[in-house]
């Protein structure tokens, strides 16, 4: 009888121990946020953007409004405005001018950040913006706290 009371609370221990790592990894990913979030490329207008960089593109929106990145080689910068509804306005202002090789990507990020952007959806931990119902870029989040 002993036995069986021992195998019934190491089992629920188990059951208990590995329910609570799914869920905190669940949770970990529906955490992350528009702001406080690297947004690291994965697609633009449903292309896949392979990693032949230096430094991954991505985003990142900040608190105060301004957000930057960078395309590839070179850093961005601009605003942006939320509105109710997960409306967005992105209004890219510039970027650094420097020379690398591969600088095809850049040139078709730059003209995505400049499209006009109206809403945005974060489904776990993808970001995706769109004008109107069309899918402009893919990005796949790291929070701060974890690349630290």
């Amino acid at each position: 009888m002993q036995k069986i009371a021992y195998s019934l609370i190491f089992v629920s221990l188990i059951m208990a121990f590995s329910c609570c790592k799914s869920s905190k990894s669940t949770k970990s990913l529906n955490k992350l946020q528009l702001v406080a979030t690297q947004w690291n490329l994965t697609h633009i207008e449903n292309e896949d953007i392979k990693n032949e960089f230096a430094l991954r593109p991505f985003i990142i929106f900040d608190s105060a409004g301004t957000l930057r990145g960078n395309l590839g080689c070179n850093s961005f910068f601009g605003e942006y405005q939320l509105f109710r509804k997960n409306k967005i306005k992105i209004d890219y202002k510039g970027a650094t001018k420097r020379l690398c090789d591969k600088m095809e990507v850049e040139k078709i990020f730059i003209n995505a950040m400049k499209k006009d952007i109206t809403n945005y959806k974060i489904e776990k931990n993808e970001l995706i913006l769109f004008s109107d119902k069309t899918e402009i870029m893919r990005f796949t989040g790291v929070d701060f706290r974890e690349v630290e």
